[in-house]
């Protein structure tokens, strides 16, 4: 408990000296680079945040860039508790160091289930996503729905936080990306493992093959890559035998993107 008060306290440091936001800036401009051969830069697009999180900071920095952007969460509903009204304030932060006062900001943030979007048929010309498809406990169906309601030629873009890798258990601290400690006495890739420290978030436990055969049955695979390493100082050879299933490459990513594109026809 100690431990996580202590994160919560310094990510909200994070938040004030804007070191979360470069983060997120940076995973802005990584699926900027990814989309640039496929989209017009000047295009306004229809755009969908899927699993928006509380802080909703890749909608407002979609809508800074011009865009028209939907955010679906089921934690776009108002609550009345404390840590609500919390999660209300520092998403104000955010949209406050993103957006000018002259951005559009319609309300478009829509209280829903990934697997059932409320939304009609090829509407969205771009659907993006980012370390939330870890969560999603019924990824066939919703990746179903993305097709449905993605025009054809249109894109989807997501970035996953891969459960096998260091930080996969989403049980370490949330403050460190990529992760470079881990708690007294915990092992590291104790989720593969022992398995000590128990799981606080659903968790799906695919595998990046498995996302990659989910998408492809659905969509064009146009680039699939890990963006970002972790855990190459822990993976002893040791833990390498011990968890001879895995690859190297599946231990150590951090995020891995997926690239796809509806069939036009």
């Amino acid at each position: 408990m100690k431990r996580q008060i202590k994160d919560y306290l310094r990510f909200g440091w994070q938040m004030i000296n804007g070191e979360r936001l470069a983060h997120e800036r940076s995973l802005a401009n990584i699926r900027s680079a990814d989309l640039a051969p496929y989209v017009n830069g000047s295009q306004s697009l229809c755009v969908l945040d899927l699993a928006n999180g509380q802080l909703c900071p890749q909608l407002f920095l979609l809508l800074a860039d011009g865009h028209r952007v939907y955010g679906i969460d089921k934690v776009n509903q108002i609550k009345a508790s404390w840590e609500y009204r919390a999660y209300q304030v520092a998403r104000r932060l955010y949209s406050r160091q993103i957006l000018s006062l002259s951005t559009k900001r319609d309300n478009t943030l829509v209280c829903g289930d990934v697997a059932q979007l409320p939304f009609p048929e090829n509407c969205f010309d771009l659907v993006t996503s980012i370390a939330a498809f870890e969560h999603f406990l019924e990824i066939p169906l919703v990746v179903k729905e993305i097709h449905r309601v993605t025009r054809p030629g249109g894109l989807i873009w997501v970035w996953i936080h891969p459960f096998t890798c260091l930080s996969g258990g989403h049980n370490v601290s949330l403050t460190e990306v990529p992760l470079r400690s881990l708690p007294f006495g915990i092992a590291p890739w104790d989720h593969l493992r022992e398995r000590i420290l128990p799981f606080h978030v659903p968790l799906n436990e695919w595998r990046i093959n498995q996302y990659l055969n989910a998408f492809s049955s659905h969509f064009e695979l146009l680039k699939h890559y890990c963006a970002m390493r972790e855990g190459a100082a822990f993976l002893t050879q040791q833990i390498e035998r011990e968890l001879s299933e895995y690859t190297r490459d599946e231990l150590t990513c951090g995020g891995f993107v997926i690239l796809a594109r509806k069939h036009s026809t």
